[in-house]
């Protein structure tokens, strides 16, 4: 299971950015998946069809975006 704090986000004002530790067995889309569900449980369900990418840094950590 992924390593995140869903209210520890950093912000731009566009989008909000969540730095993720996967956990063994975990691929990039589940750990999106899981960020976008507890998103949703924060900020409602309308933040599910919000556009969101994610980048891979060489270091194996991920940072999932939610774009406004």
């Amino acid at each position: 299971m992924a390593q995140f704090n869903i209210d520890s986000s950093l912000s731009n004002g566009k989008r909000l950015d969540w730095l993720v530790l996967p956990g063994s067995g975990d691929t990039v889309d589940s750990i999106v998946i899981e960020v976008r569900r507890a998103a949703m449980k924060k900020f409602g369900d309308g933040v599910w069809f919000n556009r969101w990418t994610h980048v891979v840094a060489s270091n194996g950590f991920v940072t999932v975006q939610m774009h406004a």
